[in-house]
């Protein structure tokens, strides 16, 4: 390859790499999610982090962030805790692609500083290239086997640079392999090598060589067809000793590129005519280059968003953060998400996701939507009701804390849900308990009629509400007021302004008289502290909090549609 094409693209791929990895991380300064932060400055996020780093870096915290340095980024210990098999394919890509890259790419300034007489082509080099990118190889396969086994069934978040880069990645590592497959068995590059070493290309002179290089190296001679004399192949293998031994070894260490080799053998002279070691090396080099140019632009950019988010969770504990630093924090959280789906996966609202058909309350696919909304790309136009679905999404949470527990990046994803929730009322779009009870129950369940007379599609309830459309879950119902009596809700609505316009004895009568519209607006259902007192009370063993929960959930599913002017499904 000429020097200055190289050079060229490669300072062309740096300056773009590093001018993406700036605009990138100054998101972190620059985004802000919850109106909490909306007054925060530049000036003041950039000085909590220097006073937050000075702090750390000057105190016993630099301990934990040691610990968390060679534990969490480097060993990546919470992924080994929550997913082993996905642990270990994320290992295997990070230190492959880390040793392919200190070993191969930075072979100049690296590898031949710290092993005097290295060269490529020479015990154990060869056996290692091999390895390190066999090792990026298994663990993508396991990354795709991870993400196929924590399928969700609801659409997952679009990816499209990220299956690119994966695809740009694995197309380096083929051409890689190919391209030294190609040298090994390439008469051409043989005698590119003689001519180097031994000062001819003349066959006839270099026929024992040739004929050592065709039986244990592996290169595909045309006219060496028959088996050579012990004589010439000790000539041979004294000619390699004196001119060849000091940096070519047998390539069968090769484990993965001289089986290849082998198979293309047959090949050999058409791919040399062809010149194919010259475009596989511009391929190798170039793919190289853009996966270099483009990793910024990619969801692969939380290779470095992950560290430093792991890092600032070390150098103090969560409530030490002031304003500014849960600002900087919640920002740089958009983009250390590894997108894993464990969250997803242990998600105590994911049936209810997946019976509404509405995957923002899934934790992935929420952290997307808070993104889009602090970027102000939720709310343009045309979007609107994706917008009323990602506040149903974000407004269903129950806050358990199981994603942040079990996310391997370490995120804070509880604050930031919560920040993001204040987004959303700030845009007018509020939690489902407010716009729900803005309107009687009775104004309510006339919509549903007047809407459900507009289409004719199934009833769907069946499967996303099973209790409240089953009789015999509330059949047994005496109305003995029991469930009203425990009822907390009940108890605290004396006053005007907190009075329930339904008792939970009430809704159950209205389910058995078949009136379940009616119950979807009501303040009882949206009051409902899901306390468990009136089913763990019943004496006839209705699942009294259970239908209410149930009810919720199809109170936005039905009621959404009608608000957003479509026909309830």
């Amino acid at each position: 390859m000429q020097s200055a094409l190289f050079h060229t693209t490669l300072y062309i791929s740096l300056a773009l790499c590093v001018l993406g990895l700036l605009w990138r991380s100054s998101a972190w300064f620059r985004v802000r999610v919850g109106p909490d932060v909306r007054a925060v400055t530049l000036s003041q996020r950039v000085g909590a982090l220097l006073r937050g780093a000075a702090s750390a870096l000057f105190s016993v915290r630099v301990f934990h962030i040691l610990g968390a340095l060679f534990l969490d980024v480097l060993l990546l210990r919470r992924l080994f805790a929550k997913e082993k098999l996905r642990w270990l394919g994320h290992l295997l890509i990070l230190a492959g692609f880390t040793l392919l890259l200190l070993m191969h790419a930075f072979e100049a300034v690296v590898t031949v500083k710290l092993f005097p007489g290295y060269e490529s082509t020479l015990a154990p080099y060869l056996f290692l290239r091999n390895l390190f990118g066999a090792m990026v190889i298994v663990g993508i396969a396991l990354w795709f086997f991870g993400r196929w086994r924590r399928r969700t069934g609801l659409a997952s978040v679009r990816r499209p640079m990220a299956a690119a880069f994966v695809a740009l990645l694995g197309f380096v590592l083929v051409t890689g392999y190919l391209l030294e497959a190609q040298k090994i068995a390439s008469p051409q590059a043989f005698y590119r090598m003689a001519k180097r070493f031994s000062g001819t290309t003349d066959p006839g002179e270099l026929m024992p060589l040739r004929a050592l290089w065709a039986s244990e190296f592996g290169v595909a001679f045309d006219d060496l067809t028959e088996p050579m004399t012990p004589d010439v192949m000790a000539k041979g293998r004294q000619m390699h000793d004196d001119d060849c031994a000091s940096c070519h070894a047998k390539p069968a260490s090769a484990f993965v590129s001289y089986p290849v080799s082998r198979l293309l053998a047959p090949l050999t002279g058409f791919l040399d005519k062809a010149r194919a070691d010259i475009w596989l090396l511009y391929l190798h080099v170039f793919a190289c280059f853009l996966g270099l140019a483009t990793l910024p632009f990619t969801r692969f950019f939380h290779a470095v968003a992950v560290p430093a988010s792991l890092l600032v969770n070390a150098s103090a504990p969560n409530q030490a953060f002031s304003a500014a630093g849960r600002a900087s924090k919640r920002a740089l959280a958009l983009d250390a998400c590894l997108r894993c789906g464990i969250c997803d996966a242990h998600c105590s609202v994911a049936p209810l996701a997946r019976h509404l058909g509405n995957p923002y309350l899934l934790p992935a696919h929420k952290l997307v939507a808070t993104g889009a909304l602090a970027n102000g790309h939720l709310l343009r136009s045309g979007h609107e009701n994706e917008g009323f679905r990602v506040a149903e999404g974000a407004f269903l949470c129950t806050d358990c804390g199981r994603c942040t527990n079990d996310c391997p990046a370490g995120l804070d994803l509880e604050d930031l849900w919560q920040a993001g929730r204040g987004d959303l009322a700030a845009a007018g779009l509020p939690a489902p308990a407010q716009w729900v009870q803005a309107l009687p129950a009775l104004a309510w369940a006339e919509a549903l009629e007047a809407a459900h007379g507009q289409h004719t599609a199934s009833d769907p309830d069946a499967s996303c509400a099973p209790l409240s459309a089953d009789r015999r879950s509330f059949s047994r119902c005496v109305q003995c007021q029991t469930c009203t009596n425990v009822c907390p809700v009940v108890a605290q609505s004396i006053a005007a302004e907190h009075r329930v316009d339904l008792t939970p004895q009430k809704v159950m009568n209205l389910l058995r008289l078949g009136l379940r519209d009616l119950t979807l607006g009501s303040r009882m259902v949206w009051d409902c502290a899901t306390c468990y007192q009136c089913q763990e009370n019943c004496p006839e063993g209705v699942r009294v909090t259970d239908i209410m929960c149930e009810l919720r959930a199809l109170a936005v599913h039905r009621l959404g549609s009608v608000r957003s002017g479509r026909a309830p499904s």
